[in-house]
């Protein structure tokens, strides 16, 4: 068995290749909207706009390269579990980054509930 690589059946790549297909075109529009909202941010000045840009830019940035990862296990042959792990390993930095960007939403959410009972307790 040394030496012999795992290859995903007919099926299986049909699968995948639908997957990689999917995950480029999603990947095509983060990266414009990304861009374009970064434009816009920096003409209007507007930091939000620019981090919000930013962050669209590497999810789409990832998921392209998930999607190629995707489509090359379909392409070549005894390198399947090398490029599926390659392709994890993108969608794990795109899911990283949005679980620590929902913690610190959540954070913040929690402080200003916060703030807001006590303001409204002390308004009374």
């Amino acid at each position: 068995m040394e030496g012999q690589q795992y290859e995903f059946e007919q099926s299986q790549n049909e699968l995948i290749l639908d997957l990689s297909n999917k995950m480029r075109f999603v990947s095509y529009f983060l990266i414009a909207i990304g861009v374009l909202s970064g434009i816009i941010g920096l003409f209007s000045v507007n930091p939000g706009a620019i981090i919000q840009g930013v962050v669209q830019t590497f999810i789409g940035i990832w998921t392209l390269n998930a999607a190629s990862s995707f489509k090359l296990i379909v392409d070549t042959e005894g390198n399947d579990i090398v490029n599926l792990m390659g392709a994890l390993g993108e969608l794990r930095k795109l899911y990283r980054l949005q679980y620590w960007l929902l913690i610190i939403a959540l954070i913040f959410m929690a402080i200003a509930l916060v703030i807001g009972i006590i303001a409204g307790f002390f308004s009374t």
